[in-house]
């Protein structure tokens, strides 16, 4: 078992060994009985009849890993496990109702969630499922989307996947196709409230920096210089909040590639990510400013001419990596990206409607595109454009050291509204 993948540091890899029965062997459902164990390295494996259906919650105070199964189980080692704690699962747990199946509790010492799950076939034996699931910690707010996700699907993360075809033995399974009752779970709270609960962790990414310098202003300012301007100043402004610790991923001058910075806030347990850039357009009277979120089909031309300039900046440089695209692999990813997305699109129309007070400078609205920097499947994220570089009177404005403290002052409050309100 231990060589089917690698243990990375703080992710930790649960495998759930399906083990199918053929009718045809002569083996009634009611005779078969799962069993579940653990090994100290942070494997958990179960055998399980193939008409044992299982559901996934988390739970939080403490967090916790749900496992719930439609069929009694039976755990092997559990009092082994408790003598060698592991540094993320810290306790395992199983209780049994005849009428309601059993119900396994991973404890963690810290959020994580399921990042990801996928099949394998076991080499040589066709009565053989794997089924692995990767669980990686995160911030708190990762953590209460994945929640959320999870309660509103009632459990079934298996249900975007309902068969699997195994193509040697020409079968196919199915999988979770029936619902069950299980033991009751208490409803989350509004995720979105319960961020304001700890210190918030909101992750600025000045655009551009060392040898990429962005756009060039028609009187010479460079984009790289002014996004860092900026979010020094928004990080200083949301600092003077107690619940809020602002980050940055530069506080200097150099590069940094589009996949790092998502990485970063995410090393960061970040719950919020904000890039600050400056526009350019051959239309030297556009001005005013743009808040995108991510979405796979741009809103318009323009916005997708601008991601696919940003998102070619590596490439440019030398410096692309050939890294998974988020929206692209994962089904239970693309179910936490989506609540990610919903919850960005509402942090974008919070920042347009709080500068809309401000007038301050025109307001271009909430726009979308698929820039890479906002590809996180886990943390709400917006890219802000505080103006155009090409539009010399703009140029002069965002040069003005006054019009940008009001600027970022504005930006910082919506922000914190955000954070703060309650009501949604």
């Amino acid at each position: 078992m231990n060589n089917l993948i690698e243990i990375k540091p703080k992710t930790m890899q649960i495998i759930l060994i399906l083990l199918t029965f053929i009718l045809s062997h002569g083996v009634k459902s009611d005779q078969l009985k799962t069993h579940c164990g653990i090994k100290f390295n942070n494997l958990v494996c179960m055998n399980l009849d193939l008409n044992n259906n299982i559901k996934l919650n988390l739970l939080d105070e403490p967090y916790r890993i749900i496992i719930d199964f439609e069929k009694p189980i039976r755990f092997k080692n559990i009092s082994k496990f408790k003598e060698n704690k592991q540094s993320l699962l810290t306790d395992v747990r199983l209780s049994s109702k005849s009428k309601l199946g059993s119900r396994l509790v991973l404890e963690l010492s810290q959020p994580a969630i399921i990042s990801d799950f996928f099949f394998n076939k076991v080499e040589n034996n066709n009565e053989l499922l794997n089924l692995e699931m990767s669980i990686s910690n995160t911030s708190k707010t990762s953590f209460s989307i994945a929640k959320h996700v999870l309660y509103k699907n009632k459990g079934n993360f298996l249900t975007l996947t309902d068969k699997i075809s195994l193509s040697e033995s020409k079968k196919q399974i199915s999988l979770n196709q029936r619902s069950f009752n299980s033991l009751p779970l208490k409803r989350p709270k509004n995720y979105r409230a319960s961020i304001i609960e700890k210190k918030i962790i909101v992750f600025i990414d000045p655009g551009h920096g060392g040898k990429d310098p962005g756009a060039i202003g028609a009187l010479g300012t460079l984009e790289k210089d002014l996004t860092l301007k900026a979010s020094l100043l928004i990080a200083k402004v949301l600092n003077k909040n107690r619940q809020i610790n602002a980050l940055l991923s530069r506080t200097g001058d150099y590069f940094i590639p589009l996949r790092k910075r998502i990485e970063l806030a995410k090393k960061n347990k970040a719950d919020v990510f904000i890039s600050i850039h400056a526009d350019s357009s051959e239309n030297k009277k556009a001005s005013g400013i743009s808040v995108f979120s991510l979405s796979g089909v741009a809103s318009d031309k323009e916005a997708q001419r601008l991601a696919k300039k940003e998102n070619e900046v590596d490439k440019i440089l030398g410096l692309e990596e050939s890294i998974k695209d988020p929206l692209i692999y994962g089904s239970l990813i693309k179910m936490f990206q989506r609540e990610a997305m919903n919850d960005s699109s509402i942090l974008a129309k919070n920042i347009i409607s709080n500068l809309k007070k401000t007038k301050l400078a025109l307001n271009r609205g909430h726009r979308f595109a698929g820039f890479a920097v906002l590809k996180s499947y886990d943390i709400p994220s917006v890219l802000i454009e505080i103006g155009f570089l090409s539009n010399k009177q703009e140029e002069k404005k965002m040069l003005n050291s006054k019009y940008m403290k009001n600027l970022s002052q504005g930006l910082a409050n919506a922000i914190e509204n955000y954070l703060t309100d309650k009501s949604r």
